[in-house]
């Protein structure tokens, strides 16, 4: 008798590799190692809140803006 994991990987044996590119994304994004991690929450810090200058000021009015307002999507 297989178990779970003896028929999913029999399953992917049988798998052409552009899917099993995609299964091995998916697993990854669904268990992520404490690397990747680190990795996301360094790309995460080094760009937060980086718009030059004007471009800044401008976003930062418009959120102020529209901030309070709710808009419904037609």
């Amino acid at each position: 008798m297989l178990t779970f994991l003896d028929s999913i990987m029999r399953d992917l044996r049988d798998l052409p590799p552009p899917k099993l590119v995609e299964v091995s994304e998916f697993i990854h994004h669904l268990h992520p190692s404490p690397a990747s991690a680190e990795r996301k929450r360094a790309a995460l810090l080094a760009t937060a809140g980086c718009m030059a200058g004007d471009e800044g000021a401008d976003f930062e009015r418009a959120v102020r803006e529209t901030a309070d307002r709710i808009d419904g999507y037609k």
